[in-house]
């Protein structure tokens, strides 16, 4: 069957429309939750690794694992059969596996009135629910 040039342009427009959704992109089957960027960020830094597990995105360190709340613009995508971060300019921020350096501010149950306050709080500033498969603690990221 063979499309007329207006169809397939009209086809063409909606793909590209699509693309830019506005959502975070990651592969199938990972969380990958973004923060809108703010004026102000906590200025803390953490360096682990980066790890997947539950579908999830941590950083791992001192035997503890935070999951990742991105800037928004920052995207995951599969890269040699591992996932990998990069930033609003295509610029690589890591790839699970690496030993990373992240700043931002931590966001621990204990210090928030719990589990499930942490969870509001993550949740908000993400704007969408954070599954239970992803802990507690999360670490938002600056940009």
């Amino acid at each position: 069957m063979r499309l007329n040039g207006c169809f397939a342009a009209m086809l063409l427009l909606l793909a590209a429309a699509g693309c830019d959704s506005g959502e975070p992109s990651a592969p199938p089957g990972i969380f990958f939750p973004t923060v809108p960027i703010g004026d102000a960020y906590p200025s803390a830094l953490i360096g682990g690794v980066i790890e997947a597990r539950s579908g999830c995105l941590f950083i791992s360190a001192h035997e503890e694992s935070w999951l990742l709340l991105w800037p928004q613009g920052y995207t995951a995508q599969e890269v040699g059969g591992e996932v990998e971060v990069t930033d609003e300019d295509g610029e690589r921020v890591g790839r699970v596996g690496d030993e990373v350096r992240l700043g931002g501010g931590e966001g621990n149950p204990t210090e928030m009135g719990g589990s499930d306050a942490a969870e509001r709080w993550a949740s908000d500033l993400a704007g969408v629910d954070i599954p239970e498969r992803c802990g507690d603690l999360y670490w938002l990221v600056s940009p």
